[in-house]
């Protein structure tokens, strides 16, 4: 059966961001551990916060600038750490730390662990700077091991502006006259400033435990077989891709694995592609034919084309023995031996799927398809590419392409063949043309920076940033392209290969990056650059309450729409169900509707309850999700999926609460989709 279009739409959103929090999680993995271990809490309990920090962050679905949210994971693990912390004794430094009273270890675990700054501490710890100030200087004095060094105490409250380099000049000026005079403020200020330099390197140098990685790494696991279940009961289809998604993406960046493998399918009828014909003929890439064979099985790696965005292998599988088409397993049965030769893309794993073609009748035992790595890095002379194939998975006769593979609930099912399939593939790079945009253009009234297009052999891409963040009205949460249109050439966008996250900059936007086809053999123009669609987040609040004293159905006005809260069923008493119906003036698609224990328990509850949506194509027409046709997905009608339907069971630290019913509930938000029919041309600061 065909994975429906929204079910994957949904599914890739929820990989970037699992991958976003987890990619946040990977940057401070260290400086967690070593907070953890400073509130005087063992491997286990910091496994566990930040198990429930990592997905409590994910639950909520959290669409803020990645300072935000690494500052939201900051706050939320301290949070969760009060509830623990201990003293602990002994000379070293967690051990000290942790006999410090909360406001000051607080205080010197944000500024001088975490590394946020005074205001960005004073934010988190809810006090004003000069409170916070106060803490970190009675913080270090508790900590260095001089304490009958004081200095003049009228000075104190300069020690850490003026460290920090952040002490107004006038105020700076008097200090140094003063220090200059005063020997016992040169030691105390000396002492204060060693006691910070030790305190810093203890953090840079702190060390994660192999054990410890392998405790968060079974909660992970847990959970999402948990989830798995669940969404298998649901009869939701598609869950298997995210799961090996999920599961690839964090063991990569857990274990040094293959953290950044982009994987593609292509199927073509052809022996050669049109793109791959195009790279002969020009002289980029030369064909390879590389076989290796083993239990009845044979892959031919035919070429490779490396650039500065990826690096294209083009394969082939052919069954000699049944008349089957066998598709690599990508969790359990492949792997880059030499990673250390390629660009690490932050852990991020996508599976995509090129075109989608039905297979020649007269290779049914062959599949033919492509797969893409990280671009390799600069410095390597000679490159190649280290491939090891371990394990394939035989596609059903019926399923037209491999992305079917990944969306029945049926994978595990599925037959396997094992063997040992090994190449060294040469491979060259090739430049790539970098063409700089530098352009503001507004879709739906919000603004778009176009950077710079990037015109590589193997794709283009698109590097743009969208303004993101609670500050604003509007915000946009995913921004879709169509296509890049030149006089002769349609550059469409592959559906699955969704926009990539980049950085964000300090002024409040976020960049991103989007592959079209490639147009490296194109006349460029002035091309014209096709919207498809626009998701956004509305930051419209509302806090709402179940009265039993009042008849239902209870109706909350809300979006332009309303939130139906049903009569609780005698069947399932403990279970409330709210409907939105579907109305002329609803403005939201998807609302995040959370119980008052969720928003407060900080992971230890959990919403077990179901969620139903229908599906919207361009033209209003309605469809069930089991209805939706790939094919039009291909075509750019994508879908809008709507709530129409969310219930509550609750659960309490990973267990079944029947007896707990929430009464209140928090919506922070929703999200709203725009079909849009807007093009633009590119204009180009330099060709």
């Amino acid at each position: 059966m065909e994975m429906p279009a929204a079910s994957r739409n949904e599914m890739v959103m929820e990989v970037q961001e699992l991958n976003k929090t987890l990619m946040i999680f990977r940057q401070m993995e260290l400086l967690l551990y070593a907070i953890g271990r400073s509130q005087g809490c063992g491997d286990e309990e910091i496994a566990r916060i930040l198990f429930n920090c990592i997905f409590t962050l994910h639950d909520q679905k959290k669409k803020h600038a990645l300072e935000k949210d690494r500052n939201a994971l900051i706050a939320l693990f301290m949070k969760e750490c009060r509830g623990t912390a201990r003293p602990v004794e002994g000379e070293e430094f967690p051990s000290v730390i942790s006999r410090m009273n909360e406001s000051e270890r607080e205080a010197v675990l944000l500024v001088y662990g975490a590394g946020l700054s005074i205001g960005a501490v004073s934010s988190v710890m809810k006090k004003p700077e000069d409170e916070v100030k106060e803490d970190l200087l009675r913080g270090i004095r508790f900590i260095r091991e001089h304490p009958d060094v004081e200095g003049c105490p009228e000075y104190h409250r300069l020690y850490v502006d003026y460290l920090e380099r952040s002490i107004e000049r006038t105020e700076k000026v008097a200090f140094e006259m003063h220090i200059h005079q005063c020997p016992g403020c040169q030691e105390d200020l000396a002492t204060f400033q060693e006691t910070l330099l030790e305190l810093r390197e203890f953090f840079e140098q702190s060390q994660v435990p192999e054990g410890f990685r392998l405790k968060l790494d079974g909660l992970i696991d847990t959970e999402l077989e948990t989830r798995k279940k669940k969404n298998k009961k649901r009869k939701r289809t598609g869950i298997i891709a995210l799961i090996a998604a999920f599961l690839l993406l964090f063991t990569g960046f857990v274990t040094d694995g293959f953290a950044s493998i982009y994987y593609t399918y292509a199927d073509w009828k052809n022996d050669e592609d049109p793109l791959l014909r195009e790279f002969y003929q020009s002289g980029i890439g030369e064909r390879l034919n590389l076989t290796a064979e083993d239990n009845g099985v044979k892959i031919t790696i035919k070429t490779a084309i490396a650039d500065e965005i990826q690096t294209l292998v083009y394969y082939e599988i052919e069954d000699m023995e049944k008349d089957r088409r066998l598709m690599v397993d990508t969790e359990n049965g492949f792997s880059l031996v030499n990673q250390i030769d390629f660009q690490d893309e932050g852990g991020s794993f996508y599976l995509e799927e090129g075109k989608s073609e039905e297979g020649n009748e007269e290779e049914r035992n062959i599949h033919k398809g492509s797969f893409s790595l990280p671009p390799i890095v600069d410095d390597v002379e000679d490159p190649l590419i280290k491939l090891s194939f371990t394990q394939l998975i035989a596609m059903s006769p019926d399923m037209k392409s491999t992305m079917e593979v990944y969306a029945t609930n049926a994978m595990e099912e599925m037959e396997m063949t094992r063997g040992d399939w090994e190449f060294e593939i040469p491979v060259e790079k090739n430049k790539s043309r970098v063409l700089k945009l530098n352009q503001e253009v507004e879709v739906e009234g919000l603004p778009v920076r176009l950077e710079e297009l990037v015109i590589a052999p193997t794709t283009t891409a698109l590097t743009y940033s969208i303004r993101e963040g609670e500050e604003e009205p509007l915000s946009i949460f995913q921004l879709l392209f169509d296509s890049i249109k030149t006089e002769e050439k349609t550059a469409s966008i592959n559906w699955f290969s969704w926009p990539v996250y980049q950085d964000d900059y300090d002024d409040g936007w976020s960049s991103y990056s989007q592959n079209f086809d490639s147009l490296y053999f194109e006349e460029l123009g002035e091309p014209e650059l096709v919207f498809s669609r626009l998701q956004m987040h509305v930051p419209e609040e509302l806090t709402f309450k179940i009265d039993s004293t009042k008849p239902f159905p209870q109706v909350h006005e809300y979006g332009g729409g309303s939130i139906v809260v049903e009569e609780p069923s005698k069947d399932r008493p403990g279970e409330v169900t709210m409907k939105m119906p579907l109305t002329d003036n609803r403005d939201f698609d998807t609302v995040y509707i959370m119980s008052k224990e969720e928003s407060e328990g900080s992971g230890d509850f959990r919403n077990d309850g179901e969620m139903e949506s229908v599906y919207l194509d361009r033209n209003g027409k309605e469809f069930e999700e089991e209805d939706w046709d790939y094919e039009e997905v291909m075509k750019g009608n994508y879908p809008r999926s709507l709530t129409v339907k969310q219930s509550f069971k609750m659960f309490k630290q990973g267990k079944p609460a029947p007896d707990l019913i929430p009464t209140e509930f928090i919506i922070d938000g929703y999200e709203k989709t725009v079909f849009l029919d807007q093009s633009v041309p590119l204009k180009f600061k330099n060709k």
